[in-house]
């Protein structure tokens, strides 16, 4: 949970229900119990959901953004196409952010 928008979701909707289970332990009327459900139980399924669309996308394939196809210029690896330098992950023609592939250069003075 990185984003700070998630906690607070996460947050609110757990004490509403806990506030609502609460009213209900001192027997309070059922229609203000159901007020705090009818809030918590939302929250928490919004929650889930900005959770699961604010991930990263698992599993997405090197090959959807990069040609594999392509010609391997490079001078140095001498690789025909691209395909051969990401599964060899030669540092002189690939592009890096961190420890992930993000794409190959054709450009042989990088």
């Amino acid at each position: 949970m990185d984003n700070i928008a998630n906690r607070w979701l996460l947050t609110l909707g757990i004490a509403t229900v806990c506030f609502g289970i609460f009213l209900f332990v001192l027997h309070v009327p059922v229609r203000t119990i159901g007020i705090f459900f009818v809030l918590g139980l939302p929250l928490i399924l919004l929650w889930l959901y900005v959770d699961e669309k604010s991930k990263p996308q698992q599993g997405k394939k090197i090959s959807d953004s990069i040609n594999l196809e392509q010609q391997c210029i490079c001078s140095i690896c001498k690789h025909e196409q691209a395909g051969i330098c990401l599964n060899q992950k030669c540092a002189c023609c690939i592009n890096m952010r961190g420890d992930k592939v993000i794409g190959h250069s054709i450009n042989p003075m990088q």
